[in-house]
């Protein structure tokens, strides 16, 4: 027998990208690592901060991060 298969549908996705959209991305980060003793340097909260507010994007803060790492690493 053959049963209709009900088209997929694509979810609704909103193009547009809001300061509390990307704060609630950074909570849902943070929240993973919720008992996992790390400290956040103060760039690395100045990079956040940007991207809450829209002024980097998430390609920008990782290439930061990935750079700063790769500095220490190599400054030692």
């Amino acid at each position: 027998m053959n049963y209709p298969t009900p088209a997929l549908q694509p979810l609704p996705v909103s193009s547009l990208v809001t300061e509390q959209s990307r704060q609630r991305l950074i909570t849902a980060i943070i929240s993973v690592t919720n008992g996992i003793a790390y400290y956040i340097e103060p760039y690395q909260q100045q990079l956040l901060d940007r991207y809450t507010r829209g002024r980097m994007t998430l390609d920008e803060v990782v290439y930061s991060l990935e750079a700063a790492a790769s500095f220490r690493t190599t400054a030692r």
